[in-house]
């Protein structure tokens, strides 16, 4: 039976689990734009000079976006995660 994510951690009323899902993807966002700032920086370091600041924001978002299809699929299937941010408005 899937299950969201804040049902594991016992979070059961609809504030807890928007800080809750908030939380996990904001962390998403910065640890992984972290790791993939330095891996850029370290290994195309010509690009990373050349891009303006909205060049490479929009870059990496679009890459941490990207990567996170694959990720969500992966919790889904090996951990029967349907959802990890619940709001009423949407799900993600």
């Amino acid at each position: 039976m899937n299950r969201d994510l804040p049902d594991l951690f016992g979070i059961v009323s609809n504030i807890g689990k928007i800080v809750f899902g908030a939380i996990v993807v904001g962390g998403y966002f910065v640890i992984g734009g972290g790791a993939f700032h330095s891996l850029f920086r370290r290994y195309m370091p010509k690009d990373y000079q050349r891009m303006s600041l909205v060049q490479y924001s929009i870059m990496i978002f679009f890459m941490l976006t990207m990567v996170a299809l694959p990720l969500k699929m992966i919790i889904r299937l090996l951990f029967n995660i349907k959802y990890v941010w619940v709001t009423p408005w949407f799900n993600v």
